[in-house]
């Protein structure tokens, strides 16, 4: 049962991989919530990521909300997949619980910071005119998968050991298990 009432369609956009949506279908899969997943190709992306009426920052996802005639379009994966979470009940109603949830929300897109960098490189990632190489890339996952990845896995692996229920935050599982499960599947996958 959702949070959802039955006049508003919700339409997830995004490339036909998981990555930054992929938590979000996660868990409207666990909630029941209704939704499109709507799958834009990268050529598709490439035609209309100037067109702000669209995609109002030029990226995605984005989530469409339709309601008595009125669209609304959505831009961030994160807020995006807490709003998917309080309609699924998989976001804590406790202040302090959801607190908790987002720091680890937060703690993972920290964690995400060295492979993504790696993965945009240096010129779309606003650091250099030049592109780096290959070397340099894997010299950055190295340094991340010796840095960033104990420290802050570490903090991760000590909250659930601590964890009664074996759930990040509280008694049940919430969007920051989702989240975690997803990222790691991209991370180690291969």
């Amino acid at each position: 049962m959702t949070g959802l009432d039955s006049n508003t369609k919700l339409t997830l956009v995004y490339f036909p991989i998981g990555g930054r949506a992929e938590a979000i279908r996660l868990t409207a899969a666990a909630g029941g919530i209704p939704f499109t997943n709507k799958v834009m190709t990268f050529p598709e992306f490439q035609q209309i990521k100037g067109n702000t009426d669209i995609l109002p920052l030029g990226q995605l996802p984005v989530l469409e909300i339709e309601k008595d005639g009125s669209k609304s379009i959505i831009t961030q994966s994160g807020a995006i997949l807490r709003y998917f979470g309080k309609l699924a009940g998989l976001y804590p109603s406790s202040d302090v619980d959801a607190m908790q949830v987002d720091s680890m929300l937060y703690l993972l897109e920290d964690l995400a910071g060295g492979i993504i960098l790696s993965v945009k490189g240096a010129v779309r990632s606003l650091i250099s005119e030049n592109e780096w190489g290959d070397e340099v890339k894997l010299e950055i996952r190295k340094r991340w998968l010796a840095t960033d990845v104990p420290k802050l896995l570490g903090f991760v692996e000590k909250s659930l050991a601590a964890s009664e229920s074996g759930w990040l935050v509280g008694e049940t599982p919430t969007v920051a298990d989702i989240k975690l499960y997803t990222d790691l599947t991209w991370y180690f996958g291969g």
